[in-house]
């Protein structure tokens, strides 16, 4: 089974987003108050776990290698 090494970024770039969301946390109370801001808060952490926990578990998927590889992935590996 290969992924296409695409996914991971995108996968990668939406979990930097909900981690600034995180890190924001000040500026979401001033927002949405203090109770609002702990479901807020308490949602993004879950979903960043698990998106996380989902992009760990597809970086582990090898790429194909060879012509095959450049030929499908033109980001991955490249034939030596």
């Amino acid at each position: 089974m290969t992924i296409n090494p695409k996914w991971g970024v995108w996968i990668s770039i939406a979990a930097a987003i909900i981690s600034a969301l995180l890190l924001s946390g000040t500026e979401l109370t001033t927002l949405f108050g203090a109770d609002d801001t702990n479901k807020i808060l308490a949602a993004l952490g879950i979903f960043n776990v698990i998106i996380n926990g989902a992009n760990g578990i597809l970086h582990m998927i090898p790429s194909v290698t060879g012509p095959a590889g450049a030929a499908e992935f033109p980001l991955g590996p490249k034939p030596r």
